[in-house]
């Protein structure tokens, strides 16, 4: 269950996003996939998975029942309607009413039809949230339990305004965003707030994501009167370079990242200790890249994954190693934000010393 991202390059092959509750997508290899090392489980680790595929069991059990319900009720309509038709054309021309009877049954098998199949529906989706809450609430619980994060609240079926992506001057062209498994916290006073996201495009007509990941967004008082400084950790191709860029200069560029901004003190908000935070993030499956925007008090960081990473597990076992994956990126998060935190608190006391 999940959203899609789409290769650039592939472009007419976009196909329409979908969330399906009963598949979940293959996953999209990375360009830099490198050898993985073996994960290694606690007790702990293995408790979740097995308290996650529980309940994951659970809603299976129920959507299976359901559609051996589904196929008896399609099975006694289809026989009703040819049975129906049968009589029509055997005895309507000799009795009138027949045809009005046989009519008659037809639509109310019909609205029957249809009123089972609302129902139903209605039913499996109460079902999945069930277990979707369950599954956003405890993996929250575990990605989010560093002694600093305080007041965390988790709304597994909550996400940002898009105005809070479109603010953040990644990408042009950007239609609107989706998302889900939303948190709130707050970590050293700074409040953060946290989402699975994609941030859509349309081509051809079409909903294509050029991100699709984990996204956060927290403001440390972190001013920059009206400028903006972009970062984007490269990728390979399932990466979208950022290209609202229009009104910005190239300050930095190599084969690791890139820096656009108009801020004549980028350097500040930008320095090295900040970029060396962020390098800590390493391109290989399941990370794509990441992209990170200082525009007046607002940072945005977004860690770009593979589609598999964010695809809510359904008909697979739910495994841990995603969720442990995201805890150790969420400690990276918190080192940007450390980072920042230093360099305000550097450059405040510079100011005052110099008064």
């Amino acid at each position: 269950m999940g959203l899609r991202k789409y290769e650039p390059k592939k472009v007419d092959e976009v196909q329409e996003i979908k969330e399906d509750v009963q598949k979940t997508e293959k996953e999209t290899k990375v360009e830099e996939e490198v050898q993985e090392a073996p994960l290694i489980k606690t007790e702990d680790d293995i408790e979740l998975e097995n308290k996650i595929n529980k309940k994951r069991k659970e809603y299976g059990v129920y959507a299976k029942k359901q559609k051996k319900i589904n196929i008896v009720i399609t099975t006694f309509i289809a026989a009703v309607l040819i049975a129906c038709f049968i009589v029509m054309m055997l005895f309507s021309k000799q009795h009138e009413w027949v045809l009005y009877v046989s009519l008659g049954a037809m639509i109310a098998v019909l609205a029957l039809s249809y009123l089972s199949s609302k129902i139903m529906k209605k039913n499996l989706m109460e079902k999945i949230n069930v277990y979707v809450d369950f599954l956003s609430q405890n993996i929250n619980a575990y990605i989010f339990e560093d002694k600093d994060i305080k007041n965390l609240t988790s709304t597994p079926r909550g996400q940002l305004d898009d105005k809070w992506f479109l603010d953040a001057h990644f990408y042009k062209d950007i239609v609107g965003t989706k998302g889900r498994n939303f948190v709130h916290f707050d970590y050293k006073g700074v409040e953060v707030d946290s989402c699975d996201l994609a941030g859509n495009t349309k081509i051809k007509g079409r909903l294509s994501p050029k991100f699709l990941g984990r996204y956060y967004s927290f403001k440390p008082n972190y001013k920059t009167d009206g400028k903006v400084s972009i970062f984007q950790l490269k990728g390979g191709s399932l990466s979208v370079p950022l290209d609202d860029i229009d009104d910005l200069k190239l300050i930095e560029g190599n084969d690791k990242y890139v820096i656009y901004s108009n801020d004549p003190e980028v350097k500040k908000v930008l320095n090295q200790k900040v970029i060396s935070a962020l390098l800590k993030f390493k391109v290989q499956n399941p990370l794509i890249d990441v992209i990170f925007s200082v525009k007046d008090n607002l940072v945005s960081l977004g860690i770009d994954y593979v589609d598999e990473f964010i695809n809510i597990p359904v008909e697979n076992e739910f495994t841990i190693k995603n969720t442990k994956i995201s805890k150790e990126n969420l400690k990276k998060v918190l080192k940007v934000i450390d980072t920042l935190l230093e360099t305000k608190k550097t450059t405040t006391e510079a100011k005052e010393n110099n008064k």
